[in-house]
């Protein structure tokens, strides 16, 4: 009786079906899918995601002051408007003060310097000449009080220059709590304090 020998053998292909290659490809495209969704959910911006128990930041409670140079403006238009926009109401009163008492002085002078005006002219008009005394004293009187006039009116200016750059200075000094935020506010954030706990599971 003869016997049969069976073999089986089996190689691989040397040319990859075609069908293999579309099966094999089928998994690394739906993986590939599913990390480009991953990567679109995590670049989404923080603040894009509703936050799940967490209170919505506080509106800034500083006041927003006018700029310094536009509260020195202020002070150049009317004098002591930058000292009360600042409120500074004491350094008010006296800019107030102040340049009216100079002001004040200016139009005196500038009052005195026209009486001596109206003095020549009456020594004119009685027959005198520029050499009767009384028109020598009036002419001298004219330009002393001219003088004085001018001074009071350049002390005028000087302090009205210094009330606005003191305005300048306040409301600089001012702004710093709306640039930078209060001491306080640098610590409260909006948010209460939390205690967390994280763990990290490596395999």
């Amino acid at each position: 009786m003869d016997s049969a020998d069976c073999s089986f053998s089996f190689s691989r292909s040397r040319t990859p079906s075609r069908r293999n290659d579309d099966a094999g490809a089928r998994p690394t495209l739906a993986a590939l899918a599913l990390a480009t969704l991953l990567l679109a959910g995590a670049v989404v911006p923080a603040h894009a995601q509703p936050a799940v128990g967490r209170k919505p930041a506080r509106a800034d409670s500083l006041p927003h002051r006018a700029k310094p140079f536009t509260v020195m403006l202020r002070s150049a238009a009317v004098p002591s408007w930058g000292q009360l926009y600042n409120h500074k109401y004491v350094k008010a009163g006296l800019v107030l003060a102040g340049e009216g008492l100079l002001a004040y002085e200016a139009v005196q002078e500038l009052h005195r310097e026209n009486q001596a005006i109206d003095r020549q002219d009456l020594v004119l008009a009685g027959g005198g000449d520029i050499t009767d005394p009384a028109y020598v004293q009036a002419s001298l009187d004219q330009e002393t009080h001219r003088n004085r006039k001018i001074s009071w009116i350049w002390f005028g200016i000087a302090a009205h220059l210094l009330s606005m750059m003191d305005a300048y200075v306040d409301a600089h000094l001012a702004s710093f709590d709306a640039d930078f935020g209060s001491p306080e506010s640098a610590v409260d954030l909006g948010e209460e304090p939390r205690f967390t706990l994280a763990y990290r599971i490596r395999f």
